[in-house]
């Protein structure tokens, strides 16, 4: 073949691969537009009754534990209004009860809506805050408080939309349930896998849930974005525990293999697990939302996550971040070590350790134990499950999703929607086990500040927060109800 012919053949492929790869996109969301008539309402003035609410609600220190006093907090605003509820308590363990009330549908068999969050929340060390943490106290317009985020506040939201569901007499096409549950906090023993245990029947006739799990955000994603991550997916969880043990020693005689090295050798490599990205429908529709708002090249870049070449650039992008490294693999943390040390210069017989791997949704929780224990073998590390749970997903085309997508870039002008993979797990992880579609969602945008309150120190939520996540719960139940219908 002449020289030329070479260079037209290459130059050929060459052009193929630039029309395929400005051809080729992923495929985004399909938002509902809102179309159902929705009553004009104060919602300033009922984010002030709502944050009275919410300043009670974070004084009630459920850590762990006390959800019964939080559910009769909850029952006595819904007796206020007429509507009749149910508190469900653990058998042996009355204070760990969860509530539940219902408004019926014209149709109480099948596509009902249940909006759902938990009662519990985790430790706050006072000494750490700026206001003491279950002082529920508010300073200008923002509410002080462990729960403010995760998620009392939701709760509050998720209640006066039910409320006005109520008292405006909206017409339901389907049911709709407000449900708060016990301890979420914990793996949900005592919370939604009793539920889905012992009292299953409590969802028939439900097929959608609006849970915690995804929040919206301001500034974060891209400087000047609202961007509202709608959770769809969480990871499941791989927790390990690990032993290594051998014949202890002098430190300044070291043996060629001994306890300590042992787990080490084992940590070091373990951790090749997480070495692989892989970006799934869920997470290339995320990186298109954020293409939208993104000025080029990055746009160009993030509407193609999965094209060979660009996946290179976008790779190093997300190697850069820890959020988008835990959407895009599988995660190993090392969560604790122990060599039992009883002085400077005594190499101990036996070191523990324990794992928390995650697992993007479809990944084997036993074949990737089965991976770490036959590992474990190969340096003399015995490998244990603590708990095995697998990555769960509800379908990006789902209605309610659509109807969330569409509603709150209506109530926010300039804001995105995105699917969302949340890292961690909820209480949705055990209600798709039964069928449910459930998709998570703090409706008001929060700062990079606000959300590392979750957990962490100084938690803290807006009136005008409030007031968003109202307005955007209350407009997508009527919409959603309105689609129903059509």
């Amino acid at each position: 073949m002449s020289l030329k012919k070479i260079g037209i053949t290459v130059l050929a492929l060459i052009a193929i691969f630039l029309i395929y790869t400005i051809a080729f996109t992923e495929k985004g969301i399909k938002p509902i537009q809102p179309e159902a008539t929705v009553p004009d309402l104060d919602y300033s003035a009922l984010s002030e009754e709502a944050a009275k609410d919410l300043q009670t609600y974070i004084r009630i220190a459920t850590i762990r534990g006390r959800e019964k006093e939080g559910a009769l907090f909850l029952k006595s605003v819904l007796d206020k209004k007429g509507i009749p509820s149910r508190i469900i308590e653990y058998p042996g363990k009355p204070d760990r009860a969860s509530l539940l009330a219902e408004l019926k549908g014209k149709d109480t068999t099948k596509e009902g809506l249940i909006l759902t969050s938990h009662i519990d929340v985790v430790e706050a060390d006072a000494k750490d805050w700026d206001v003491p943490p279950f002082s529920g106290a508010r300073i200008g317009d923002r509410i002080h408080g462990r729960g403010a985020v995760d998620v009392k506040g939701l709760g509050i939201m998720q209640l006066y939309a039910f409320l006005l569901i109520h008292e405006k007499k909206i017409p339901l096409e389907r049911n709709l349930m407000f449900l708060a549950i016990a301890d979420e906090e914990s793996r949900s023993e005592h919370g939604a896998r009793f539920l889905v245990d012992k009292h299953k029947e409590i969802f028939n006739g439900y097929e959608y849930v609006w849970n915690e799990g995804g929040t919206g955000s301001k500034d974060i994603a891209i400087k000047g974005s609202k961007v509202f991550n709608i959770q769809l997916a969480e990871k499941g969880a791989v927790w390990l525990d690990l032993k290594a043990k051998s014949i202890p020693g002098h430190g300044s005689t070291p043996p060629v293999s001994y306890a300590a090295k042992s787990m080490v050798d084992f940590l070091q490599e373990v951790q090749n697990i997480g070495n692989k990205t892989m970006i799934k429908d869920e997470t290339a529709a995320f990186f298109y939302s954020l293409g939208g708002i993104s000025n080029f090249p990055d746009s160009f870049v993030l509407k193609r996550s999965r094209n060979p070449v660009l996946f290179i650039i976008l790779k190093g992008v997300i190697n850069s971040n820890r959020h988008l490294r835990a959407m895009t693999r599988n995660t190993v943390s090392l969560t604790g070590i122990d060599s039992h040390p009883i002085g400077m210069n005594v190499i101990t017989s036996e070191t523990t350790g324990s794992l928390d791997i995650r697992i993007l949704p479809g990944q084997d929780e036993k074949k990737i134990f089965e991976e770490v224990k036959a590992l474990g073998e190969k340096y003399g590390v015995e490998v244990s499950a603590r708990h095995l749970e697998s990555g769960s997903i509800s379908p990006m085309d789902g209605l309610l999703f659509r109807v969330l997508a569409g509603t709150v870039t209506a109530v926010e002008p300039g804001s995105i929607a995105t699917p969302f993979l949340s890292p961690g797990t909820t209480d949705s992880s055990y209600l798709r086990q039964i069928g449910l579609k459930c998709y998570g969602l703090i409706p008001a945008l929060l700062s990079s500040e606000e959300i590392d309150g979750i957990h962490g120190k100084n938690e803290s939520m807006s009136v005008p927060q409030l007031k968003m996540g109202i307005e955007i719960l209350f407009k997508s139940i009527i919409e959603y109800n309105h689609q129903v219908a059509k």
